[in-house]
């Protein structure tokens, strides 16, 4: 029985060797018991009668699938509409003075896509159908499939302004009674991918933003992770262009050519 399984510390040692190879995440010893509450469930689904069963499965190259769901479990998704809102205030503000720029979005962890589809509420409030798109990547592919599907439960349209609800968001019917999606003109503009940021060398598509939500993400990484990752997004990024963290994030630390506007959002030089 899985509930009285022991994670020990060699098989420990070896998910969180998996962890950090999959995502860039690195697992202390006190990340233990999270491994043990995540992974639980999908050990009993399986019909695992140990950890290193398990892991077994998800080192086998032909189980993508089993992996994939492995990163879903260990990964992070707490998202809703309007996170933080002052940074889409923020947003509205360059938004006024773009002077008809193309708005390029990259939504660096997208997770199942809220974080995407506030920007391109916002986006087609103020430009319209013109001129802006969004790329939505995550390492998950079960967020981005999700976020590609674009319902949801309609307890958490509660998060969008009214103006916004009324103009833009539909209700479901029949089958997709209780959920809500937003109107074709912003879905149309935004995509999801799947991408590992500390393995990614360019965009899907070669998409080039001039703006990138990476919020509540460099919490999760040490420090050589983080440059890692910032490094690769100043590669990408044109001079000029807007970076946008958590409010409970900073760059203090890392070398790079982003200078600060005001809290948790830069600019490179």
């Amino acid at each position: 029985m899985t509930e009285s399984l022991i994670l020990s510390e060699p098989e420990f040692r070896s998910f969180a060797d998996l962890i950090f190879r999959y995502t860039g995440i690195r697992m202390g010893e006190r990340k233990k018991n999270l491994i043990i509450s995540r992974l639980s469930k999908r050990l009993r689904a399986r019909n695992c009668n140990s950890y290193s069963e398990y892991l077994d499965i998800i080192k086998n190259e032909d189980d993508q699938e089993e992996k994939n769901i492995f990163i879903s479990l260990i990964t992070t998704h707490v998202t809703q509409f309007f996170r933080e809102p002052e940074h889409y205030s923020f947003l509205e503000k360059i938004l006024e003075n773009k002077n008809n720029l193309p708005v390029k979005i990259w939504s660096a962890a997208a997770s199942t896509g809220e974080e995407a589809f506030t920007a391109g509420l916002i986006m087609q409030d103020k430009l319209g159908s013109d001129n802006w798109s969004i790329l939505g990547t995550d390492i998950c592919n079960e967020s981005i499939e999700k976020a590609r599907y674009g319902f949801y439960p309609l307890q958490g349209s509660e998060q969008i302004p009214s103006h916004y609800l009324k103009q833009y968001c539909l209700k479901g019917k029949e089958e997709f009674t209780g959920y809500f999606t937003f109107a074709k003109e912003i879905r149309s503009r935004i995509r999801f991918e799947v991408a590992n940021l500390t393995t990614l060398e360019k965009l899907p598509g070669n998409f080039k933003p001039n703006i990138v939500f990476l919020r509540n993400v460099m919490i999760y990484f040490e420090s050589k992770e983080k440059q890692m990752i910032i490094d690769k997004i100043e590669s990408i990024l044109p001079s000029g262009a807007i970076l946008i963290i958590g409010h409970s994030e900073s760059l203090s630390g890392i070398r790079s050519n982003f200078k600060l506007m005001r809290t948790s959002v830069y600019q490179k030089i």
